[in-house]
């Protein structure tokens, strides 16, 4: 077996060599989409600036028992939090703006009330992107502001009552605590959930290392023919299914390639929030997860080899071969921005079945299984992505006709 198998494998990974510039290309790919998400995560959004318009038609100040407010302290607070989210914040009207805040008449005077409440006109450009940022900075101004109010009413009630009262006991009169368990039921800390979604990251990037591999197992067999370079490879006493098994595993180098470069865009990733904010992430990504990740991008490769395998090898033309490596490629972003938003073995019985049979569905599993410390479960993905793949290999092996290969129209 060795000795029919090398033969193929060394001819194909000197062609590979060869093409110093594809292999580049393809390690940076993985290499530099993991550090981009982080950069566009975290600074690119601070590059957009914003106009907001905040507008304060009560100005002055009420008193509420004790405790006194002031609209102006309210604007100028919530100032504040639109710059530190970049925006350049006016005081009067304009026509182009992302978001405008309007204290209306009237504000002091209900909010003082006890029969009434205070409104503040939140007014959002439909075409910004930038305005959900700058409500949310609104809104939490306006909470911190409305709790103080809220507490300084509770506080003087209770003196016209003649009773003490506590503001968190009114207002806050249910309280509860959240417990994070594992799989097993036994409690995890925080740094275990920060972990779970990494674990759905680490699968949503398996995305940009499937179309690599596709490309080239497809220009191995349809450029051969094309080239007319398939007759003489076929010519040779090497047997029919070193050469589906070789070229394969051939291929299958670009994964190890991807892995690693994606395993180090995954570090510079982590690298940028961790310099940013001064918090070691990298202390999430345990060996483990890491073997774990490369792991599911080496069989993610493989799968995307043996599901195109034996469609490149029956194709009569390389635009049918690219249309159904097309398509492969969209069901394996299907499966991956699913893991993103939901849990594969938790969907109905019908829909996870078939996902089931999908070989990507099972490198996601690999991943979300390591994350949770399940190693037992983890193996089971990685043998079930090894069988499906061991099966479409066979069927290539069957597939395989040295007649449709030397006489079909390319």
């Amino acid at each position: 077996m060795k000795g029919s198998l090398y033969p193929v494998v060394w001819k194909e990974l000197r062609d590979m060599a060869r093409d110093i510039k594809t292999l580049v290309a393809i390690s940076l790919l993985p290499l530099l989409m993991m550090p981009l998400m982080g950069v566009t995560s975290i600074y690119v959004q601070t590059l957009q600036q914003g106009v907001a318009v905040v507008i304060n038609e009560d100005p002055g100040t009420l008193t509420i028992g004790n405790a006194t407010f002031s609209t102006n302290d309210l604007a100028n607070s919530i100032v504040a939090a639109l710059k530190s989210k970049g925006f350049r914040v006016l005081n009067h009207s304009v026509r182009s703006y992302d978001i405008m805040i309007i204290i209306p008449k009237g504000f002091r005077a209900n909010l003082s009330s006890f029969t009434k409440v205070a409104l503040i006109k939140i007014v959002k450009s439909v075409g910004s992107a930038k305005s959900n940022e700058g409500e949310n900075a609104v809104q939490s101004v306006l909470g911190s502001f409305a709790r103080k109010v809220a507490e300084a009413k509770v506080r003087y009630l209770g003196v016209l009552a003649g009773k003490p009262v506590t503001p968190d006991s009114v207002l806050n009169p249910i309280v509860y605590t959240t417990v994070l368990v594992g799989p097993s039921g036994t409690a995890v800390s925080v740094e275990e959930s920060f972990r779970v979604m990494l674990g759905r990251i680490l699968a949503f990037s398996l995305v940009f290392v499937t179309t690599p591999s596709i490309a080239y197992i497809t220009d191995s067999v349809v450029g051969e023919k094309e080239r007319k370079t398939f007759e003489a490879l076929l010519a040779t006493p090497v047997p029919r299914w070193s050469l589906v098994i070789g070229k394969t595993l051939s291929a299958s180098v670009i994964g190890l390639i991807t892995g690693l470069a994606d395993a180090v865009g995954l570090l510079l990733f982590f690298a940028l929030p961790s310099m940013t904010y001064g918090v070691n992430l990298f202390s999430l990504l345990t060996p483990g997860l890491m073997a774990a990740h490369v792991s599911a991008v080496y069989l993610s490769v493989l799968a995307s080899l043996a599901l195109i395998l034996p469609i490149v090898i029956r194709s009569g033309s390389y635009r049918v071969a690219q249309a159904f490596s097309l398509a492969i490629i969209s069901v394996a972003s299907v499966v991956f921005f699913i893991s993103l938003y939901a849990d594969i073995n938790a969907l109905t019985p019908p829909l996870r079945y078939v996902l089931y049979v999908i070989p990507y569905s099972h490198a996601v599993g690999m991943i979300k299984q390591s994350v949770l410390g399940e190693a037992s479960q983890a193996a089971i993905h990685a043998l079930v992505i090894i069988a499906e793949i061991g099966v479409l290999l066979a069927l290539a092996v069957k597939l395989f006709s040295e007649e449709k290969i030397i006489y079909s129209k390319t």
